[in-house]
């Protein structure tokens, strides 16, 4: 009589390949968790200053105290470019704003211009560098070139694309456009030693459509992040 063996029991084969892809996954999770979380919060931030953070229709930034003994402070170039073709700079950013008010009561200037006329009329000026207006930077206390007196008050000055001058808040306006401008902040008669306290802003009218995107495209990458991640947190039963 011809004897069957049983064949040998199934074993299944060890789940390597799926425990190496619950790894991946988990790291690959963990790695867009950050981001995501980032621009959730960045999305906010940014919705929170278009819809609260507003003054007159503009995002101004945090005032700043400027004091110089010099007789004028001038800003770094404001190189307005979007980066975008498709994107102009009067879209993206709109009307942009400086506003200044003397500390003393005097009367002081505000004028934005061309760089190179800015230049052409602060040279051999002795001046005071502003340095990035409004956000904790040393303004009023940058760099300092020696110099004279200007040739003439600030306000007789025919090359400002907007300038105002006074006593009390003193404010410009003017539509942006891409190109190098400058903004300068005088005593109105000239004299040296200012002492203002400034803030600068812009309309962004894109900024609550920006926001939304922001806060979207984050929570959508903090949502993957989450699914990758919950897999391999299971026990395996």
């Amino acid at each position: 009589m011809t004897s069957i063996s049983a064949p040998p029991a199934y074993t299944p084969p060890a789940p390597q390949r799926r425990g190496a892809a619950r790894i991946v996954a988990v790291v690959l999770g963990s790695l867009l968790l950050l981001p995501g979380i980032a621009l959730v919060v960045a999305g906010g931030l940014l919705l929170w200053a278009h819809g609260v953070h507003r003054s007159d229709g503009f995002v101004f930034s945090p005032e700043d105290r400027l004091s110089t003994s010099t007789h004028a402070l001038f800003s770094d170039r404001i190189d307005l470019k979007t980066g975008a073709d498709w994107l102009p700079v009067e879209t993206s950013i709109g009307d942009a704003r400086v506003q200044v008010t003397a500390d003393d009561g005097g009367a002081v200037f505000v004028g934005v211009a061309r760089a190179a006329d800015v230049n052409a009329y602060l040279h051999g000026v002795s001046r005071t560098h502003v340095d990035a207006l409004g956000f904790d930077s040393p303004a009023g206390h940058g760099d300092q070139f020696p110099g004279g007196a200007p040739s003439g008050p600030p306000a007789d000055q025919d090359f400002w694309i907007a300038q105002a001058s006074g006593t009390g808040a003193q404010q410009v306006t003017w539509p942006t456009a891409e190109g190098d401008w400058m903004f300068v902040i005088m005593n109105a008669d000239g004299s040296a030693g200012i002492d203002v306290d400034g803030r600068i802003g812009a309309e962004f009218p894109a900024l609550g459509t920006v926001a939304w995107a922001v806060l979207i495209i984050g929570a959508g990458v903090t949502v993957i992040g989450v699914l990758l991640v919950r897999p391999g947190g299971r026990a395996e039963h």
